[in-house]
């Protein structure tokens, strides 16, 4: 990871769309993009971390509204560790952010992601 990207957002394809344009005003934000975020296993979100990133960003369909039925549900029990394989508990839970979204609301996910990648390269 280059030392300029400090938030890594996993992205479900079939969620907001967002292309780089878009990521203008969020430099500090790399994109991976997913079919589905239930793919999104928490060892990636912590390798992230481990590996030098301040954040991790991870974007789903709106809930109830995944497109492979509940890729969504998944990740965030996961995230939330009410599913297995769950974050460890070393994880710190501030530098990850959960966003179900519609691939209208590009504008939140921008605003959102925004917001959390000022607050994440403010940790210590």
């Amino acid at each position: 990871m280059s030392e300029k990207k400090k938030v890594l957002a996993f992205m479900c394809e079939r969620s907001v769309e967002i292309n780089e344009t878009d990521l203008q005003n969020i430099s500090d934000v790399g994109v991976i993009k997913f079919p589905c975020s239930g793919m999104i296993q928490p060892l990636m979100i912590e390798a992230a971390l481990k590996a030098g990133a301040c954040g991790v960003v991870v974007t789903g369909c709106q809930l109830g509204d995944c497109f492979y039925r509940e890729g969504n549900k998944l990740i965030k029990e996961r995230l939330l560790g009410e599913r297995p394989p769950g974050l460890k508990k070393t994880v710190d839970r501030r530098r990850v952010l959960g966003l179900w979204l519609s691939k209208l609301q590009k504008s939140r996910f921008i605003d959102d992601t925004k917001e959390f990648t000022n607050f994440v390269t403010s940790l210590k």
